[in-house]
């Protein structure tokens, strides 16, 4: 079995946010880890009596769902894609508990990969596969024709390429741009 090794410094900006998150997140009175001038924790009662179960009250249907923590399902990714953290697409995804590793496989090479962009992800989409790749789980397409032209209009995106789900929903690509 192949031992696989993270970069140093993916593992240095790992533990960066991590100690950032940490940081931000209080600690609760009484533990190892709290202030010395945090008040202690209040003994458990000698004999607690049985809770009663609280009941399960319904989410209210208008609420966004939480903010989940970047550094849980796409953290390998976030590494190297930091972007992508605050990218539209990503977002909404992640939101609703779909990882990069869902449309671009584990790609374990990859995110090993010190030589950074040598190794592709497991998973990369041409332009025209956009479309199929995103239909695998988004079936329907309901927007009315004015707010995609509207939307087509914001971008300032030219109507003689063929539409495809990016162009309107997020700009999740790698900007080569820089490299050239």
């Amino acid at each position: 079995m192949a031992l696989r090794l993270i970069s140093t410094t993916a593992l240095l900006v790992l533990a960066a946010a991590a100690m950032l998150w940490a940081a931000e997140n209080s600690v609760a009175p009484g533990h190892p880890t709290a202030p010395a001038d945090a008040a202690p924790a209040d003994p458990a009662p000698a004999d607690p009596a049985p809770a009663a179960p609280a009941p399960a009250a319904p989410a209210p249907a208008d609420e966004e769902p939480p903010e989940l923590d970047p550094l849980g399902m796409n953290g390998a990714c976030y590494v190297c894609h930091i972007p992508f953290v605050k990218e539209e697409l990503a977002k909404t995804h992640l939101a609703e508990g779909i990882s990069c590793a869902k449309c671009h496989g584990l790609s374990d090479k990859h995110a090993n990969d010190e030589d950074v962009g040598a190794t592709k992800p497991d998973i990369t989409f041409r332009r025209e596969q956009v479309d199929a790749s995103c239909q695998k789980c988004h079936t329907t397409h309901d927007a009315p024709a004015t707010k995609v032209l509207a939307r087509f209009a914001e971008r300032k995106l030219s109507l003689q390429t063929e539409a495809i789900c990016t162009d309107c929903h997020g700009q999740h690509r790698i900007d080569h741009s820089a490299e050239e």
